[in-house]
């Protein structure tokens, strides 16, 4: 812990020897399907001393710490050893995130964001059964907005249908607030911001704000948001629930690809339209 008289500031740093031994523990896990329990408990003990600096970690860390005592986990020829596919998940999380990392791993709080001082800044979304849209509000100005399909390689990644069940619908729910996130992420991610997401659906916010979801399809956005938030300062402060009937904006921009050269709301007039970035192998960072 370092204050920073001058800026109203406190600087937390862990140091680099503990990001490099859990880095060297995940390599090391990875080369054998058992791992013994003694090596996940002191996994589990180092990353849960990261947590206590991005709890976006606690989540994951708390996957490892279940099949500790979980003896369904264990290898019936050697109880003293975990199934590696039992923490596949977190293991693959953690290295995911490491690779973004190098050297001391630095967060800086200052007096001005805890006291709320920061832009307003609001990203609204919604997806229908083709299509994901969204929009950027900056202190009440609708600043940019976008539309995209939902593609044949979102559906193959993330296990689900356009056409069909609820489930479906929930994913590219999830999938909209992920996109937004992502491409409006230089506003939020290096600087204090009230940021506020809206959306209509109530399992995407659930899941912003547990970063886990029931569901394969879900918990995979869940995953790539936990690390875009882990990249940040800050997490998203506000979680937004919108009626269905008052997302209008969201709505139909969603539906965009159903009705190309449909007008505009009037209310984005004045925005820039911009493109969601493409979701191609790249895009995806933990699959």
């Amino acid at each position: 812990l370092e204050l920073l008289h001058d800026e109203r500031a406190v600087r937390v740093s862990i140091n680099q020897d503990i990001l490099d031994d859990i880095k060297l523990m995940l390599t090391e896990i990875s080369k054998s399907n058992l791992v013994s329990v003694d090596t996940l408990r002191s996994l589990a003990g180092k990353a849960t001393c990261v947590s206590t600096l991005l709890h976006v970690w606690r989540p994951f860390v708390s996957m490892v710490w279940a099949p500790i005592f979980d003896k369904r986990a264990h290898c019936p020829h050697a109880a003293d050893h975990v199934w590696r596919t039992a923490v596949q998940i977190p293991l693959d999380w953690l290295m995911a995130f490491l690779r973004g990392v190098s050297g001391t791993l630095t967060r800086t709080y200052t007096l001005s964001a805890y006291l709320g001082e920061g832009d307003k800044i609001s990203v609204r979304c919604d997806a229908s059964p083709l299509g994901l849209g969204a929009f950027l509000v900056v202190n009440e100005v609708i600043e940019e907005y976008a539309f995209d399909a939902v593609t044949p390689e979102d559906e193959q990644r993330l296990g689900i249908s356009r056409h069909g069940s609820s489930e479906g619908q929930q994913v590219f729910e999830a999938l909209s607030v992920l996109s937004a996130l992502r491409r409006w992420k230089s506003w939020w991610i290096h600087r204090r911001v009230n940021l506020e997401v809206r959306s209509d659906s109530v399992s995407a916010l659930i899941m912003l704000i547990k970063l886990k979801a029931s569901g394969a399809g879900t918990n995979i956005v869940a995953r790539e948001l936990a690390l875009d938030i882990c990249d940040a300062h800050y997490e998203p402060n506000v979680a937004a629930h919108v009626p269905g009937v008052a997302n209008i904006i969201a709505d139909h921009l969603s539906r965009m690809v159903e009705r190309p050269g449909a007008p505009l709301p009037r209310e984005l007039d004045s925005a820039k339209m911009v493109r969601f970035q493409p979701r191609d192998a790249s895009w995806w960072r933990t699959l």
